[in-house]
């Protein structure tokens, strides 16, 4: 949208050398032969010269704007290498890191697209399949309405860095808020578009960008301004153009001056805008919002049996609910245990689907990425599963693997029940039963709700939740729809075991209703 135009660094000498080039090629004139002859070449190397001092201006100029931008950039960088995970853990940062990667780095390809920076263009080609696209981009749009939309956040507080009423040290920049605008513009939600382009105004006032666009402030405020008036935002327009004619030359001023006068005789059509109004959330987002009431659990006990092992060593475990029963573990995972699958599942995250008639189909419903791991793949795997059927008396023959998830940006899974409903022909089988570990805390955001039954789990490292998918007489328990709230900030890892209906036959026989 507002790309800088490539600098042409060499025009200067190419004219020169175009000049020298036709005087050979018209006549050959024997310079050394005389003086006065020399004297026509001393002429020309001033000019040379002079092409050469543009170029170096030039080459000046562009370093300035790269040095500026990078000493800000390298800051960002740092913390972001330094503390990684808790980086990344922010939605705005996470959103931001996306924005970058998809745009400015682009424009910075561009910026170098010379023979100066051929060998940085060269290793960004070789590396652009790498890069978010623009699907990318889209998405982490929408991560950042479902963050707001759940949590009822304000635009002002998001841009700024205060979620939730926390402050942190991380914020949008101009660019970040105006790629959302335009996404809600498109989408036609304009009140929201207005919001997220206020923001972009309110930003500029005070900032410069670290991108080639900002090498000019006075342009690159008409920039913005010159597209919000293209889609006409026109008052969140003004304010971009006053500033911008405050800093500007006398040939951008003329400029400014027409944007100005289109602002004045369009402004009757700007954008009518509904203000929005939130209805009584559902159950779902009051229990991502922590405002389910405070039921008293049954009770707290430690689990002795059947199993032997758990004579030495019980398991910590809270009866949340009876019918349907779920039931809460506390450190039945070690941090050792924790740090090995997280390391296998790393390399291996693929994004996470859900299955449409018998298929597994990417959804914007349910965003992670996700690793599966055999039961029988190491040791550990295996002692997880001896620990598995003690904490649930029940077996895991022919159970599915076991699968390792990380949620991200907004990383969410929509309102869903994990069994199949196995009154479909296509379903052998069905999920009797899920326990659903989780590997770290969440700062905020990120639990487990069940919406029917006004239950929420917020993720603990080393803590499992247990509960039947099925009535007992197989037919599926709709109460337990449940959902994964979006991640607000940190980073979730959790781990997800469903264990199979048919081979608990003897565990938790199948009894008719009548």
């Amino acid at each position: 949208m507002m790309g800088p135009k490539r600098p042409f660094l060499y025009l200067t000498v190419a004219i020169l050398f175009y000049f020298v080039l036709a005087t050979v090629e018209n006549k050959e004139q024997s310079h050394s032969t005389s003086v006065a002859g020399m004297e026509k070449l001393l002429q020309l190397e001033v000019k040379f010269l002079e092409g050469l001092s543009e170029y170096a201006n030039e080459l000046e100029k562009r370093l300035s704007v790269v040095r500026g931008a990078l000493t800000q950039m390298q800051v960002e960088s740092e913390k972001a290498v330094n503390q990684t995970e808790y980086y990344l853990s922010s939605p705005l940062k996470a959103f931001s890191l996306i924005r970058r990667m998809h745009q400015d780095w682009t424009d910075w390809k561009n910026y170098v697209d010379e023979p100066i920076g051929w060998s940085l263009v060269a290793f960004m080609e070789k590396h652009t399949a790498e890069l978010p696209t623009k699907n990318d981009l889209q998405d982490a749009c929408i991560a950042m309405q479902r963050l707001k939309d759940v949590y009822n956040l304000k635009v002002q507080d998001m841009a700024t860095g205060l979620l939730n009423g926390k402050q942190y040290d991380a914020s949008l920049n101009a660019l970040d808020t105006y790629e959302l605008g335009q996404y809600f513009h498109k989408q036609q939600q304009y009140q929201l578009a207005r919001e997220w382009f206020s923001e972009t105004s309110n930003w500029l006032m005070n900032h410069t960008l670290p991108t080639p666009i900002a090498a000019d402030r006075a342009n690159m405020l008409y920039l913005f301004a010159a597209a919000l008036v293209k889609i006409k935002y026109y008052s969140v327009a003004r304010p971009i153009l006053n500033l911008a004619m405050n800093l500007a030359n006398d040939k951008l001023c003329d400029i400014l001056l027409k944007l100005e006068a289109d602002i004045e005789s369009l402004s009757q059509e700007e954008h009518s805008i509904v203000p929005e109004t939130e209805t009584t959330p559902g159950f779902y987002k009051t229990g991502c919002r922590g405002q389910f009431d405070s039921l008293s659990k049954f009770y707290c006990q430690y689990k002795f049996g059947p199993s032997r092992f758990l004579r030495l060593a019980p398991l910590k475990m809270e009866l949340v609910l009876l019918d349907p029963l779920i039931v809460v573990y506390y450190d039945v995972m070690s941090p050792r245990e924790i740090y090995e699958l997280q390391a296998y599942a790393r390399p291996l995250l693929k994004r996470c689907a859900v299955y449409i008639d018998g298929k597994s189909v990417a959804q914007k419903s349910r965003t992670s990425k996700g690793a599966w791991i055999n039961k029988e793949h190491s040791n550990l795997t295996l002692r997880i599963a001896r620990r598995l059927e003690d904490m649930t008396d029940l077996t895991l023959k022919d159970s599915s693997d076991m699968q390792i998830l990380n949620y991200g940006l907004g990383g969410h899974y929509a309102p869903h029940w994990d069994y199949f409903n196995k009154s479909s022909e296509s379903q052998k089988d069905d999920r009797i039963a899920t326990v659903l570990f989780y590997f770290a805390k969440v700062e905020q955001g990120g639990a487990t709700v069940f919406p029917r039954l006004k239950q929420a789990f917020s993720p603990l490292p080393g803590m499992a939740v247990f509960w039947f998918n099925l009535h007992d007489d197989g037919t599926p328990d709709n109460r337990t729809l449940h959902a994964a709230c979006p991640v607000l900030f940190g980073s979730k890892w959790v781990m997800t075991q469903w264990i199979e209906e048919r081979p608990q036959i003897f565990a938790r026989p199948c009894l008719k209703r009548h």
